[in-house]
Parts: C-alpha cells; sequence; structure tokens
C-alpha cells in the first residue's frame, strides 16, 4: 500500500504493529528486524509531514 494514501490510524496502527515486533510481543511474519525498523521510520516520517507528532 501507498503510504501516501493510508489514514493518519493505519500509520499509527502501523507503527504500534512495528514496535511489538520489535519488542517481541508480536511475531515478526514476513518483516525482518530492519525491514520493520525501516517501515517505522517511514511511518513516524509520514505523520511529521502531515503535521501529526506521534
Amino acid at each position: 500500500m501507498d503510504i501516501k494514501k493510508m489514514s493518519n490510524i493505519d500509520l499509527k496502527y502501523g507503527i504500534d504493529r512495528c514496535n511489538a515486533r520489535l519488542s517481541g510481543i508480536m511475531p515478526m511474519g514476513y518483516m525482518n528486524k530492519d525491514r520493520c525498523i525501516k517501515a517505522l521510520e517511514e511511518y513516524r516520517k509520514e505523520l511529521l509531514n502531515r503535521g501529526i507528532i506521534y
């Protein structure tokens, strides 16, 4: 999914899922640690660009 088309809530949920995966609460699934960190940074950057700090 294009990150620009994601809603603010979807981006926040994405951040929460990445944090859960990195902390071991959720299984990594198809994501490895590097991919999860990259997604986390992209989600945060997009929210920051929208003027929402999370």
